[in-house]
């Protein structure tokens, strides 16, 4: 059961923007070997976490890009 907690816990940390070596901290782990055992991200999280912190994803809002986009074609 502490386990399964432990597991939640440190998947709902770092959706919420926590990074892995502060976890690592909190659990009380001396190396990442560890926190890596609780932390287990699926296709969705990696998407996501790309998307948000993506350089690419910063230069250009999406709005603008259709309007310049629209711009163009007329």
């Amino acid at each position: 059961m502490l386990d399964h907690l432990r597991h939640a816990f440190a998947l709902s940390y770092l959706r919420n923007g926590g990074d892995t070596l502060s976890l690592q901290r909190i659990m009380g782990h001396t190396d990442l070997t560890m926190t890596k055992r609780y932390v287990a991200y699926t296709l969705g999280d990696i998407k996501e976490q790309h998307a948000h912190a993506s350089p690419v994803n910063k230069l250009v809002p999406v709005k603008k890009r259709v309007v310049s986009e629209r711009c163009v074609k007329h």
